[in-house]
């Protein structure tokens, strides 16, 4: 066992002992309960489990370390994330950092931190670790839909705060509500209040991001309006726990509609937003029935698909001859029967290709009402991936492209060679039929192009 190794252990012992500590304390502080109410057994799987790892000896310095004492560490932090508490969840991401420590290529302690941390809130971080536990061969199967799961949700608070910039930005500071101090690193026993989760430090007591669960998510200045636009923003910015941001989304919401009407465009748009959140935070992520288990692809999916490959975006429904050429084909809107489609690309309402097999379907659509239209029109089992949220709007979303210049009647084409252009993981990419295009598209595309022949423009 490295030195390394036996400071996390130690670190991780020190932050499991102080747990057990505050709990004894709010024990002694508290009235007694009545008679057959207890702790939970949910806690109390978790404090038998932490008292099974404290118990488990460390390694001598020079043995690495044994497969009983990882799987305690690991168990113990599945029933800390079971608990669900703030306090548990940070505890959760302290024990799955010891185990990334012990083990950098475990793929269950990658997975333990990123559920702990998409329970606390931290969707970039969460993403970030179920990423890697992918990257690293997990065949479980409910880790590409937990992933899937904390895309849409960043997503969905993402397009909710964009929708109306000025009411969510208000004309003063938001201070974070002073609350106690959460446990993990720096809990109680260490009485520092330093943020349990590396990478996410807070100065504020109140965890990460300064907001604990159960209260306010922030205090807006007097005076200052909307005061529920700036409260969600501020716990949107921060991370904050889930039960945090559904409060300020609700209170948001129920606000946009006593100012704009429940008729204004944007304003069904924010509530479709809501709704959809609260579902995936009840409910999980749910196929929806008429895409017959066509599984969702986001934006790191699509990007897994195309890394190294050869790629050719085919504009207009002719034959493509080239096809054996390129390892991913790309076909847009209407294409021919029997025609390779390793990826539609569809933002033509009137598009009667649905039914044509696919490997990919994206829908390129705005607003989210009429991208959700448009899901609804695929075909059961004519593609075997449908784009989820997060690729509905590649040019205008900020967390993409982030160019408004682009209008509604942007091409499919022109849009999917922009996205695959922008992931930048493809050796070669070409375009056929650039003639078919907008001039302000080709326009683009001739400044950027590499190489030119008749019918073949190569970006790459």
């Amino acid at each position: 066992m490295r030195a390394e190794q036996a400071l996390a252990l130690a670190e991780c012992a020190r932050v499991c002992t102080g747990y057990l500590a505050g709990l004894a304390a709010e024990d002694d502080a508290a009235d007694p309960p009545p008679p057959g109410v207890g702790p939970g057994p949910a806690r109390t799987a978790l404090v038998a489990a932490l008292g099974e790892l404290l118990g488990t000896a460390p390694p001598p310095r020079r043995e690495p370390v044994g497969v009983e004492l990882f799987d305690t560490l690991l168990r113990a932090g599945d029933r800390a994330v079971e608990t669900g508490g703030e306090r548990e969840l940070l505890l959760a991401v302290e024990l799955a950092d010891t185990g990334v420590s012990l083990r950098a290529k475990s793929r269950a302690a990658w997975r333990l931190r990123a559920q702990a941390l998409d329970a606390l809130g931290h969707a970039a971080a969460a993403t970030e670790a179920y990423e890697r536990t992918l990257a690293l061969g997990s065949t479980h199967p409910e880790t590409p839909v937990l992933l899937s799961t904390a895309r849409e949700k960043r997503a969905c608070l993402a397009a909710a705060v964009g929708l109306f910039p000025a009411d969510a930005a208000g004309d003063g500071p938001v201070e974070a509500a002073p609350v106690g101090a959460a446990a993990g690193r720096g809990t109680a026993a260490a009485g520092d209040g330093a943020s349990a989760v590396p990478g996410t430090a807070t100065t504020s007591p109140g965890g990460p991001g300064g907001i604990a669960a159960g209260s306010p998510a922030a205090t807006a200045t007097p005076g200052a309006a909307p005061a529920a636009g700036r409260t969600f923003t501020a716990a949107v910015g921060a991370e904050a726990t889930p039960a945090v941001v559904r409060e300020a989304f609700t209170a948001y919401v129920t606000e946009q509609m006593g100012r704009y009407g429940a008729g204004d465009a944007r304003v069904r748009e924010l509530a479709g937003l809501y709704g959809t959140y609260c579902r995936i935070l009840d409910q999980g992520r749910m196929a929806d029935p008429l895409l017959a288990g066509a599984r969702p692809v986001g934006v790191a999916d699509l990007r897994g698909l195309v890394a190294g490959k050869t790629a050719c975006v085919v504009v207009g429904p002719g034959r493509f001859e080239e096809a054996g050429d390129y390892e991913l084909v790309v076909r847009c809107d209407d294409f021919r029967g029997g025609e390779r489609a390793d990826v539609h690309a569809v933002a033509d309402p009137a598009c009667e290709s649905w039914h044509r097999p696919a490997g990919v379907r994206l829908l390129f659509a705005d607003p989210g009402e009429t991208w959700r239209e448009a899901v609804r029109r695929a075909v059961p089992g004519a593609q075997d991936g449908l784009g989820d949220v997060s690729l509905r709007r590649p040019l205008q979303d900020p967390a993409l492209l982030g160019d408004d210049g682009w209008g509604p009647d942007t091409s499919a084409a022109f849009t999917v060679l922009r996205l695959l252009d922008h992931l930048d993981v493809s050796p070669r990419l070409d375009v056929h039929g650039v003639g078919r295009l907008r001039p302000e598209e080709r326009r683009w595309i001739a400044s950027r192009a590499k190489d030119r022949t008749k019918t073949r423009t190569a970006l790459r």
